[in-house]
């Protein structure tokens, strides 16, 4: 996408901030820094916010989740304000968020939007900035956000900021299944215990996963479930639904499911059919 004719107040850019699943999630130990060392297959979905942007005389933030309004909090102005720092760029800008990823449900959707920004900026600024380097500016930002500049697949360790772009998985529709309440990503990682978990390969994982079988699997599991009781009897549900495979993406609390139900439905759960999507250097998610 060329937007070296981007200069005027009238001209908006639109972009698809996706979610993500993780296919896979292993937790190794906490680290020092009282992060957690990690290792998972990320995936990009469809299931999208988008983010429309336009030069502005004042800063101007709008969201169709009033709450999300808070410029101290929101991860879209902190992307904003760390490519000002990084790049000395001053432009005010008119911010449009349509939130539609659900809320603390494991898909990454406020991490999508800050990365989906810093994309964004760059292109209208002109200053054409690497896209290794926005990733590690991302990562200052949050763990999950350095994945979004991958190419939509990718396996991710150390925080979740090393990343490394794998083949595209074969292309595969799903469902995800979220729960009508939601778990902060912090309370679950402090819930959870790497000591306690068992032992599994995930380099074998991912190579088992690249070969066709697929592997779901989640370390936070057992800590979301402890937090959330509830949580484990709607896997339960799932299962007993027909859903042949069945596990929560992140920190919880969608789930990931595979299976041939065709209009899958269950109180309190909110089903969304989903598929995999991939992005080409040089562009954003389409």
């Amino acid at each position: 996408m060329n937007l070296e004719n981007f200069k005027g107040k009238d001209q908006v850019l639109t972009l698809l901030s996706p979610a993500k699943v993780n296919l896979f999630f292993r937790i190794h130990h906490q680290r020092q820094d009282k992060y957690h060392q990690i290792s998972s297959l990320y995936q990009a979905i469809n299931l999208s916010d988008t983010i429309s942007i336009s030069l502005a005389d004042k800063d101007h933030f709008h969201c169709n989740l009033d709450h999300l309004c808070d410029l101290q909090e929101n991860f879209i102005w902190q992307a904003v304000s760390l490519f000002r720092q990084k790049t000395g760029w001053s432009q005010r800008l008119s911010v449009c968020l349509q939130k539609n990823i659900p809320l603390q449900a494991g898909l990454g959707g406020g991490s999508s939007n800050a990365a989906t920004t810093l994309w964004a900026l760059n292109q209208i600024s002109c200053y054409q900035i690497e896209e290794n380097q926005l990733a590690l500016w991302a990562a200052e930002l949050g763990s999950d956000m350095a994945f979004f500049f991958s190419k939509g697949t990718a396996y991710c360790q150390g925080k979740g900021e090393i990343i490394q772009n794998v083949a595209n998985l074969p292309s595969t529709h799903f469902w995800l299944a979220v729960p009508q309440f939601g778990l902060p990503t912090p309370t679950v990682y402090q819930k959870c215990d790497a000591r306690k978990l068992p032992h599994w390969d995930s380099a074998q994982a991912l190579s088992d996963t690249l070969q066709g079988k697929l592997v779901l699997k989640n370390d936070l599991e057992p800590a979301a479930f402890h937090l959330k009781p509830e949580l484990q009897l709607i896997k339960h549900k799932l299962l007993e639904m027909g859903f042949t495979q069945v596990s929560m993406t992140g920190s919880g609390t969608a789930f990931i499911c595979f299976g041939s139900l065709e209009k899958p439905e269950s109180s309190g759960i909110i089903f969304y059919p989903v598929h995999f999507l991939q992005r080409k250097l040089g562009y954003w998610y389409e």
